[in-house]
């Protein structure tokens, strides 16, 4: 096996090299959080797990490409705007999900059987959400969440149904499939709005061909049932209710959420992305459809909702039309480097070296602000 100057085996390269744009994007966004945003440390800490959540997603669109769609991330005006305040202490709630995922993690290693760490992990942090927080509904524990959601989802697809014609489909992981159930329990027991993600985690699972055991579809059942009762719970029930299902039919609402959305990259970051859409379902179907369909849930959301951090609550839409805006930029890359001939990818890394020059925009502009 070959081994480099620090001793490091084939296998521990590749996951530095793997991993490094999305420590490398934290990096900058933790540190552009704490001195141009002025942001206590602690939320800046979390907001800069949530970048590398997203970054990581973009992973296998290039190394450029997603260094440049997080720190795109981290500068839209919705990310940013949970920036600033006053000094604060770690959310109780934050605390819980560090507490239950080395819960998870030490039953796991001691007992060898991934269901009793899940179980004891979620048993630890229901026991102290119930128990010293009750309806908490933290919207930065939503966002973290949400981004680690669109890591393992898009990495979990991408490996289980790659480009046809490159390799061969490998299964998925432990650390996908349990991964998913963990963030989905604990993600819907904080805020139920998470479980607007079941239909894609379910698609995403059936394209997959994971072999799980009928206790995981169980639970997956079991977390999306209780989800659903939470939110109409949470935001139906209410007097007065906070989501209004035929405001769908509105024209006012799709104006609105029209926007939104163009406030943060304006049309023309809404073109790239259908761009990115349309070639990522051309050689990448599974992921195309299980995107489309996460986008859809919370759309419709979108258009439904009454209540307020409306903008906050619709972040994982940002996370997706940045995930299509990545891959247009990276498709151009390669289809331009592929004309000129280059057999060292050199066009590629340009035209992703360009997209930086959206999050320097973005910085210009919060700067000036």
């Amino acid at each position: 096996m070959k081994v480099n100057l620090f001793d490091l085996s084939e296998e521990q390269v590749r996951n530095i090299r793997y991993w490094a744009p999305a420590f490398i994007t934290a990096a900058l966004a933790w540190l552009l959080l704490l001195i141009v945003g002025e942001t206590p440390l602690s939320r800046a800490s979390g907001l800069a797990l949530a970048v590398m959540g997203v970054t990581a997603s973009m992973r296998r669109m290039g190394f450029i490409a997603s260094i440049a769609g997080g720190l795109t991330m981290t500068l839209c005006p919705i990310f940013w705007s949970q920036a600033g305040g006053g000094v604060t202490k770690p959310a109780t709630i934050v605390l819980a999900v560090g507490l239950a995922a080395v819960a998870t993690l030490l039953a796991s290693i001691t007992v060898k059987r991934s269901y009793l760490g899940i179980g004891l992990g979620i048993a630890v942090f229901v026991l102290i959400f119930w128990s010293q927080i009750g309806i908490a509904q933290s919207l930065r524990l939503t966002g973290l969440v949400a981004a680690w959601y669109m890591y393992l989802l898009v990495d979990m697809v991408m490996l289980t149904n790659p480009r046809p014609g490159t390799k061969p489909p490998s299964p998925p992981r432990p650390f996908h499939t349990y991964g998913l159930l963990f963030l989905f329990a604990i993600g819907t027991i904080n805020d139920p709005l998470i479980v607007l993600f079941a239909p894609a985690i379910l698609l995403c699972l059936f394209l997959s061909y994971a072999k799980l055991p009928l206790w995981y579809w169980l639970s997956v059942l079991a977390a999306t049932c209780i989800g659903i009762g939470l939110l109409v719970e949470s935001y139906l029930l209410p007097d007065p209710p906070l989501l209004g299902l035929l405001n769908w039919r509105e024209a006012a609402s799709w104006i609105g959420l029209g926007q939104l959305l163009t406030e943060q990259f304006s049309i023309v970051g809404i073109v790239v992305a259908v761009l990115g859409l349309a070639r990522l379902s051309r050689w990448f179907p599974p992921l195309g459809t299980v995107t489309m369909i996460a986008f859809a849930a919370f759309t419709f959301f979108g258009l439904v909702y009454l209540g307020d951090n409306r903008e906050i609550l619709l972040l994982p839409l940002v996370m997706i039309q940045i995930l299509w805006m990545t891959y247009a930029v990276n498709t151009f890359g390669q289809w331009v480097n592929k004309t000129i001939g280059n057999e060292t990818a050199r066009w590629t890394h340009f035209i992703s070296a360009f997209y930086l020059v959206v999050p320097v925009i973005l910085l210009l502009n919060i700067i000036q602000s």
